[in-house]
C-alpha cells in the first residue's frame, strides 16, 4: 500500500471542548518486499490536560514498537506476527499510561481509548481498546469492525435497551476498558483479509456519535480523495454540535 492521496486524516477540537485529547498517527514503514502501514487513534480522558498525555503516550509506544519490530525484520531476524506484536503493543502502552498515572497524582484515572490497524501485503491487523472505531468500506458496504466497550453497548448486548434508548442514553460515553486506568488490559485483536480498493475508516466517537456509517460510506464513495472525505466528515460532526473532540483517519489499500 502506497500513501498519498490514498489517505487522508485529521483531528479537531470540535465546538465545545477546551483542548483536544484526541491523538492520531499514520505511519508508513518500508520494508525489503513493499511496506508496513499503520493507522491509529486515541481518545484521552482525565481531564487537566491528562487525557491528552495519555493519548500521546499511547501513540509514543506504537511508535517505538513498530519501529523495533521493523528493524528486526530488516535484519532477517525471526519475530513473532503482526497479531502478537499489535497486542504486545497495547498492553505496553496499557502498562506505561498506567505508571505514568500514578506516579503524578493530578494524572490519577487519566486513560486513553486505543484504535489501531496495520496492514502488510493482503492482511490486517486490528487491535482495539475502548470505544473510537474501525470500519472496513467494501464496494458499496461499510462493516464495523470493532465493538465498543461501553456500558450502553452492554446492554445493548443483552437486550436491555434499544437502538433509539441507547443513542441518547446519560450513560452513553461511559467506557468499561480504557488503556491505562487499570495495571492490565485485554485488547480486542482481529486478523482481516484485504482486497484492492478497500478502505478503511478510524474514528473516535466524536465523529461517529454524530455521523452515522451510512453517511461515511455515502461519503468515502463519493471521492477518492481521502483527505477531502475527512476534512467533510469533521465538518458534518461540528455542524451536528461537535460536542466532543473529532478525529478521523481514512486509508485505501492500493
Amino acid at each position: 500500500m502506497r500513501l498519498g492521496q490514498n489517505v487522508g486524516h485529521g483531528s479537531d477540537v470540535g465546538r465545545v471542548r477546551p483542548l483536544n485529547e484526541d491523538y492520531h498517527r499514520v505511519w508508513q514503514f518500508p520494508l525489503t518486499n513493499g511496506s508496513l502501514t499503520l493507522l491509529a487513534v486515541a481518545d484521552g480522558m482525565g481531564g487537566a490536560a491528562a487525557g491528552e498525555v495519555a493519548s500521546k503516550l499511547a501513540m509514543e509506544i506504537l511508535d517505538e514498537s513498530f519501529s523495533r519490530y521493523v528493524e528486526a525484520l530488516l535484519q532477517g531476524r525471526v519475530i513473532v506476527g503482526i497479531d502478537k506484536l499489535t497486542e504486545k503493543a497495547v498492553r505496553l502502552a496499557n502498562r506505561r499510561v498506567y505508571a505514568a498515572a500514578i506516579a503524578n497524582s493530578g494524572r490519577r484515572g487519566m486513560g486513553t481509548t486505543l484504535t489501531m490497524v496495520t496492514i502488510k501485503d493482503s492482511k490486517a491487523y486490528l487491535g482495539h481498546v475502548g470505544d473510537s472505531r474501525a470500519y472496513l468500506v467494501r464496494g458499496n458496504k461499510i462493516y464495523q469492525l470493532t465493538k465498543d466497550h461501553s456500558w450502553v453497548e452492554e446492554q445493548l448486548e443483552k437486550g436491555l435497551l434499544n437502538e433509539e434508548q441507547a443513542k441518547h442514553h446519560e450513560w452513553r460515553n461511559l467506557i468499561t476498558r480504557a488503556l491505562g486506568t487499570r495495571p492490565q488490559v485485554a485488547p480486542d485483536i482481529v486478523e482481516i483479509d484485504v482486497q484492492r480498493e478497500d478502505v478503511f475508516v478510524i474514528s473516535t466517537d466524536g465523529l461517529h456519535a454524530l455521523v452515522s456509517p451510512e453517511e461515511i460510506l455515502a461519503e468515502v464513495r463519493r471521492t477518492r480523495n481521502r483527505q477531502s472525505s475527512v476534512e467533510y466528515l469533521i465538518a458534518l460532526a461540528n455542524e451536528r454540535g461537535g460536542h466532543d473532540n473529532i478525529t478521523v483517519v481514512i486509508a485505501e489499500v492500493e
